[in-house]
């Protein structure tokens, strides 16, 4: 009994370690398509990795973030390809402004940037097609936007190039 259990103790932790290694690769090539979105949406930013993993691009007066917490994986169109969703923070100056969502699905065997989205949601989740974020319920220019119980929680669907609220 023992030599069956070691040998199935081994096979989960490389099957863990590959599915891992293959994570860490989607999320390489993802974030890599997220700072060519930024790249050309900045002339001559200058690029600085901070100690968390954040990727920062930053002009005089602009600024996007990478946050490797904001990138989530999953099923998003209706192939069985693995997709993401990636959430970057932007900055007038000093002053966040509205957030950008970067939809990217993969379609023949590679990632490609499918839609921009500017909103202030904050995603919490990518299930089964489903994005769930929290959406503010006051515009960003109204004094209850950062109001904490004015978020709520909605859960969105991509289709034909625009998220729609799930049904």
């Amino acid at each position: 009994m023992k030599p069956n259990f070691l040998l199935i103790a081994l096979l989960l932790t490389l099957l863990q370690g590959c599915s891992q290694n293959s994570e860490m690769r989607i999320r390489k090539q993802v974030t890599a398509i997220a700072e060519k979105y930024i790249m050309g949406q900045l002339t001559d930013s200058k690029k600085t990795v901070l100690k968390d993993g954040t990727i920062v691009f930053s002009t005089e007066l602009k600024k996007y973030m990478i946050d490797p917490a904001k990138i989530f994986t999953g099923l998003i169109d209706d192939d069985q390809n693995i997709d993401a969703i990636v959430t970057l923070p932007t900055y007038d100056k000093q002053f966040q402004t509205v957030s950008e969502q970067l939809v990217i699905l993969k379609a023949d065997n590679e990632f490609k940037l499918a839609a921009s989205f500017e909103s202030d949601m904050r995603i919490i989740s990518l299930k089964d097609r489903i994005i769930t974020a929290d959406v503010p319920e006051h515009s960003r220019s109204t004094p209850l936007f950062d109001c904490p119980s004015c978020w709520e929680v909605v859960k969105f669907q991509y289709r034909m190039g625009e998220l729609v609220k799930a049904q």
